[in-house]
């Protein structure tokens, strides 16, 4: 598709302030009561219409650029309401005075609208806050704004952002609510009262600014008159440049200004030459006005002479950019001229927005394109421009815009539009939401019938297949998929590239989980031509993610890791580092590194990933991210963190059902019970699961009945009950084996050592063990060795002794001592902070001398005495919330605990606290 059509969000008019050639009155005095609150959250500036709020608001904003404080500016839409185009919009215009800070944010809410936004939101107040340095934004036309999450947005600003942070929000009402800042007097509040002209601003506009020749008692009649209101005397200025006789006139004038449309027509308009005029009213449809569009919609071709003309005259035009390209209309103004277009003309406004609608269209501007469309009452047209593009924007990771650019049109034609709903049904399907994917598809298949006999009607069918594969898929299910996109990876099947590459990755998600290890690389390596033939990202990054799942079922962890390496670069050149897609493959790239025993690398990428909505993608993703990223904060003495983070699991796992994330994040939560010698929790955990263990021969049902076994075999191991642990162990043994599930086999080797080594069987558990170290020591399994307890790592220290002092048995495979040096180092590296015991039992462990507490940490300490939350701790002190974190982190270690509770009592203790 042409560039210049592909569709966007905003052009660059939004983010800059109007532009003012001509001198302004001075509002020093409000400019006054601004600098005295320049210390507070927010400057709200409210009144109805042309009083001059956006101007008092650019020159607030000009005095903080002269002091050095970059200013972002946002002027706000009726697009605006959708809440992440309103994120978008806020963060591009903070980027573009501030480049350091938003990052690649915006891709975040593209990726997944939903889960991302209270992230994005507070991301944005971290980064300001650390950024330090002054910050002020302009929120222009905030009453255009009533959606709730837009709102709640703004409010999150007002009441977490950091004391660097100046919000600027003009208004025509008193919103946003000020009843909590007011209290805590955060809010300059300036209103309609103090935004009137007094006597001086009038007389310096009619005599110094217009260089009207009136006398004293005229400024003062016309000032009375008009009561200080700004669009009033500068509609009587118009007036009284070429009159006769201002005094007559301004008599006159006086007690009319309420009727502003009569006199405005009587002494404006009707003094216009006919084409001016008619220029005027054709070109106010447009909420903002560019020459090519001008000459398009009034049908005269001196557009951008015609609005350099209105400018000059000062007929409420005022240029929104420095090169004078783009332009707009007073509100005041437009709302009078539309008004009057429809009293003179209404025959003319439908085709005057179906003019606007299509010039928009040409350009890309899809969203006002729309708007004009449905303006005109064209609602099938605007169904149409939506559904042209819908694929597009689905395919270049842009589910959210397309989503809400539905939410414009009428409900009632979308049903019928198979194209468009197919693009819903992906768009659903692909931000995990099963239910409004499903509803979609539904209409598809109401829509065209099996009989439909058109090529165009059987391609819609079945790709409807393949997204109900996709559905199937996400939602851990593989019994139809495979049969459901056949068609699509048929040799020389002719179907689009996007289609044969997302089928292929849906087949090779079967191919793993039927356990088709090589099949899966196979079919991937097939598939690439067609992933880099596709316009997004979105095929190729699960193409890589699905054939490194299966090197790394097979313990092929190199060519694994090249695939998710692959997969990254990908995403993050094609989406952005944070986009949706980048997410999915981090996730398995940090599991990867988790298991090399490269913690912090893993740490970073699954801590993004968890930060910006872990519940999306296939269920192997979120397995990736809860259940390592549980394991590496268990290691950092993390704890509390882990019991949250587990509970989010379960809670992504209840409410995508998914039972295999839910035994997987259960099985973590009952194996760290244990550890931390706890059974009577570890029970309480193995209760919630269902008495029926999962069914099947398939790789799904397989690791969901593994994960359920595991548990009921580490409670009876921690009863005494070896036999019925090594039962329930050698059937999970047994079935990994006769599928050559490697990974899956050499882990279960080595649950099996471990419980051998429990009754004291110390031969059995070398010899179970050693073929897993062999295995381990040729692909670099770390990880998955030292978190199997410390009584496996007593036997990882027996064989390390044998290797050194030449005493290996001689039947059974030699396993290089560096290997088994390098898991102990790792296992002694944990065991210093870790929230378990890793080498020795706790009690074993020689205390830690007290360390004692810096000032900040007892100042943090206090507030926490106090009940405060994280972010109010931060708001209280003047930081981050995760300097916050990172400070409680040092205050547990240093007291030797691991919740906020236990180090208040601690601090009692030892006399920190009184």
């Amino acid at each position: 598709m042409d560039t210049k059509a592909r569709p966007t969000l905003a052009v660059s008019t939004k983010f800059q302030a109007p532009t003012y050639d001509t001198q302004l009155v001075g509002r020093d005095r409000l400019l006054d009561v601004l600098r005295d609150g320049r210390a507070r959250r927010l400057a709200l500036i409210h009144a109805p219409a042309g009083f001059g709020k956006t101007t008092l608001a650019v020159q607030w904003q000009r005095v903080l650029r002269a002091e050095g404080v970059p200013v972002a500016w946002l002027s706000l839409d009726r697009d605006d309401n959708d809440a992440v185009w309103f994120l978008s919009h806020l963060i591009e215009a903070v980027r573009r005075v501030e480049p350091t800070l938003g990052g690649d944010l915006v891709e975040v809410l593209e990726g997944h609208s939903d889960d991302a936004q209270r992230y994005v939101l507070t991301e944005l107040v971290n980064q300001l806050a650390e950024h330090r340095r002054p910050l002020a934004i302009v929120l222009d036309d905030w009453h255009l704004i009533d959606a709730p999450q837009a709102v709640a947005a703004l409010e999150f600003l007002l009441e977490a952002g950091p004391a660097n942070l100046h919000l600027i929000v003009t208004s025509r009402t008193r919103s946003p609510a000020v009843g909590r800042l007011k209290v805590r007097n955060q809010v300059t509040e300036i209103d309609a009262t103090q935004l009137r002209f007094d006597h001086r601003e009038s007389a310096a506009f009619l005599l110094e600014l217009n260089e009207l020749d009136l006398d004293s008692t005229d400024v003062h009649r016309l000032w009375s008159s008009t009561d200080g209101w700004v669009a009033a005397l500068q509609l009587a200025t118009l007036s009284l440049r070429d009159s006769a006789d201002p005094s007559a006139l301004i008599r006159g004038f006086s007690g009319r200004h309420h009727s502003l449309g009569d006199y405005l027509a009587e002494n404006v308009f009707d003094a216009l030459p006919a084409d001016l005029l008619d220029f005027l009213l054709t070109t106010s449809v447009c909420d903002r006005l560019c020459g090519d569009l001008a000459a398009a919609v009034s049908g005269q071709r001196r557009g951008q002479a015609l609005l350099e003309e209105l400018e000059r005259r000062d007929l409420f035009l005022r240029p929104l950019d420095d090169n004078r390209e783009w332009f707009r209309y007073h509100h005041l103004f437009v709302g009078y001229l539309r008004r009057r277009l429809e009293r003179d003309h209404a025959d003319r406004v439908v085709t005057l927005h179906r003019t606007a609608s299509a010039w928009f269209a040409d350009h890309g501007l899809l969203g006002e394109a729309v708007t004009h469309a449905l303006a005109a009452g064209n609602d099938a047209g605007a169904v149409d421009l939506v559904e042209r593009q819908a694929m597009h924007l689905v395919e270049h990771s842009r589910m959210a815009v397309l989503l809400s650019l539905v939410n414009k049109l009428p409900s009632a034609l979308l049903p019928g539009r198979s194209r468009l709903q197919i693009a819903i049904a992906w768009a659903n399907c692909l931000l995990q939401r099963a239910q409004p994917a499903q509803v979609a598809l539904d209409h598809v298949r109401a829509a065209l019938t099996p009989d439909d006999t058109s090529d165009t009607g059987k391609d819609i069918l079945g790709e409807a297949d393949v997204v109900q594969a996709c559905i199937d898929v996400y939602g851990d299910r593989i019994y139809r998929a495979a049969d459901l996109i056949a068609p699509y990876i048929a040799k020389n099947s002719g179907y689009r590239p996007w289609l044969v590459a997302v089928s292929s990755n849906i087949r090779t998600f079967v191919d793993i989980h039927t356990f088709a290890y090589d099949t899966a690389q196979a079919r991937q390596r097939w598939a690439n031509a067609f992933h880099d033939t596709t316009r997004g990202p979105f095929a190729g990054v699960y193409g890589r993610c699905f054939a490194g799942l299966a090197a790394f079922a097979q313990l092929d962890l190199v060519t694994a890791e090249r695939l998710y390496r692959e997969a990254v670069a990908l995403a993050r050149e094609a989406a952005g580092p944070r986009s949706h897609a980048a997410r999915l493959a981090g996730a398995l790239l940090g599991r990867l590194y988790y298991e090399r025993g490269d913690i912090d690398a893993a740490e970073r990428l699954l801590e993004e990933c968890h930060e910006l909505g872990a519940e999306s993608g296939v269920a192997d993703l979120m397995i990736a991210t809860y259940s390592t990223l549980a394991r590496i904060k268990t290691l950092r003495g993390e704890i509390e963190d882990v019991w949250h983070l587990l509970d989010e699991g379960s809670e992504a796992a209840s409410q995508l059902v998914l039972p295999r994330l839910s035994a997987a994040v259960d099985h973590e939560r009952l194996r760290l019970h244990l550890a931390r010698g706890d059974l009577g929790r570890a029970q309480n955990v193995l209760a919630r699961q269902s008495d029926d263990v999962a069914r099947g021969g398939d790789g799904i049902a397989m690791a969901t009945r593994h994960y359920q076994l595991a548990m009921r075999a580490r409670v009876m191991a921690a009863q005494a009950d070896y036999d019925g642990a090594l039962r329930l162990l050698s059937q999970m043994h047994q079935e990994s084996s006769s599928v050559a599930w490697r990974y899956a086999e050499t882990a279960t080797r080595i649950d099996l050592a471990v419980v051998h080594s429990l009754t004291g069987d110390t031969d059995t558990a070398l010899r179970t063990l050693v073929p897993a170290v062999v295995a381990g020591a040729r692909c670099g399994l770390v990880r998955t060795v030292t978190d199997a307890g410390p009584e496996l790592l007593k036997i990882i220290g027996e064989l390390r002794d044998a290797s050194r002092c030449r005493r290996w048995p001689v039947e059974l495979p030699t396993v290089p001592s560096d290997y088994l040096s390098k898991l102990l180092a790792t296992a002694h590296a944990d065991a210093e902070r870790a929230a378990i015991p890793i080498i020795d039992r706790p009690a074993e462990r020689n205390p830690a001398p007290e360390e004692p507490l810096n000032a900040r940490e007892i100042d943090i300490l206090r507030l926490l005495d106090r009940g405060l939350s994280n972010k109010e701790i931060a708001r209280n002190l003047g930081l981050t919330i995760n300097t916050v974190k990172w400070y409680l982190k040092s205050i547990y270690t240093k007291l030797g605990v691991a919740r906020r509770g236990e180090s208040v009592s601690e601090a009692r203790r030892r006399r920190i606290l009184a």
